[in-house]
């Protein structure tokens, strides 16, 4: 008895789900004429494989670095006697910022200026003499040598105390004080650092095979994380003409202007450089295209033949060749011409032959026309 409620129920299941089936394959499955049955169509977006001016870029990292920065050293030892400067503050080129004790110099310099007076009047006295025989040619000549040299110790002794006058060798942002008041600095020793931040070097490592086509006074833009999706524009003053041979790269180095002081030394930098546009090619949105170890391929929508009113559109595989990519486009050089339109979401139900549903909106793919990407340039 019991092994015949086990048969029923299994043959109860095996016709709900024949019932459920087939309802499923009823609602998503189409009658062909002579009454067999086909797929319903894949619904897809499409683009068109647009032909127009392709701007070309290089790309890479890098860090901004300041046109003018220093580390303000004292130049020889000593006491440091005034701090005349406040952390952060603007100040202009010849502005004294650090006095280390000089009073010995002071002593020094008090001592020589009596001796070069006394040799000065010494000297006077001897060229009034020599014309009246009272003294010798040999006498003027060593009073002038006594003068001179009295004179060039004075010199000496007020560049010593100069060196002891630190000052800031241009306009800029003073840094973090890193001394403190009656501290006994080393010839060498940073004190502050100056930062002239009006323009900034931005230094961008590219790949070696760029090498070749990388040229001064090419615009160049630079991108920040700490300011996202704003562009700093520049050109490029140098180019290295050495490749690191640690990393098969080679440096460009560009000037941007920096006006507002957005832009800060040391900061992480995304680089483009722009090159000549590449004339009348053929670019399709990234996302039209299928990456595989076959190749390159994208779905193009073929059009149904005339006199077939219930067909709708089709596609066909056409393997392509690709180049350059740039916001959202890439550059098709073999496989398609201008004009075709190119399925840029759903492939994944797609086939050669497999018929298609045109949805009037694509919200996946970026199929804008090329002089929109030119505005990111």
């Amino acid at each position: 008895m019991k092994a015949k409620l086990r048969a029923w129920t299994v043959c109860a299941l095996a016709v709900a789900a024949g019932l459920v089936g087939g309802g499923i394959y009823w609602k998503y499955s189409g009658a062909k004429p002579g009454g067999g049955w086909a797929m319903p169509p894949a619904k897809v977006a499409v683009a068109p494989a647009v032909q127009a001016d392709f701007p070309v870029v290089l790309s890479g990292i890098g860090s901004l670095e300041a046109t003018r920065q220093v580390l303000v050293p004292a130049e020889v030892d000593g006491r440091i006697a005034q701090i005349l400067f406040t952390a952060g503050e603007q100040v202009k080129a010849g502005q004294l910022l650090v006095l280390l004790n000089d009073a010995p110099e002071q002593g020094e310099l008090a001592r020589l200026q009596a001796q070069a007076r006394n040799a000065r009047t010494l000297l006077e006295r001897t060229r009034r003499l020599v014309p009246l025989q009272a003294a010798t040619r040999e006498q003027l000549d060593q009073a002038q040598a006594d003068y001179e040299q009295a004179a060039g110790d004075i010199r000496r002794v007020q560049a010593l105390i100069e060196q002891k006058r630190i000052k800031a060798p241009f306009d800029g942002v003073l840094g973090v004080r890193r001394v403190n008041l009656g501290q006994f600095a080393r010839a060498g020793d940073p004190l502050v650092s100056l930062t002239d931040g009006s323009s900034m070097y931005a230094n961008i490592n590219l790949p070696e095979q760029a090498l070749g086509v990388l040229r001064t006074g090419q615009p160049v833009s630079v991108a920040v994380d700490a300011h996202a999706g704003r562009e700093f524009q520049g050109k490029v003053t140098t180019v290295e003409p050495q490749v690191d041979p640690g990393t098969r790269t080679v440096r460009v180095q560009a000037l941007l202007p920096n006006p507002d002081g957005a832009l800060s030394a040391g900061m992480f930098a995304h680089g483009r450089i722009g090159l000549p546009d590449r004339p009348g090619v053929i670019t399709v949105p990234e996302t039209a295209v299928s990456y595989s170890a076959y190749g390159d391929s994208v779905y193009v929508v073929v059009a149904p033949e005339s006199g077939a009113a219930s067909a709708g559109p089709t596609v066909r595989q056409a393997y392509v060749k690709t180049a350059e990519r740039l916001s959202g486009r890439v550059v098709v050089t073999e496989g398609l011409t201008a004009g075709d339109r190119v399925v840029t979401s759903g492939q994944l139900r797609l086939h050669n032959g497999a018929a298609v549903e045109i949805l009037p909106d694509d919200t996946v793919a970026l199929h804008k026309p090329v002089s929109a990407v030119a505005e990111a340039r």
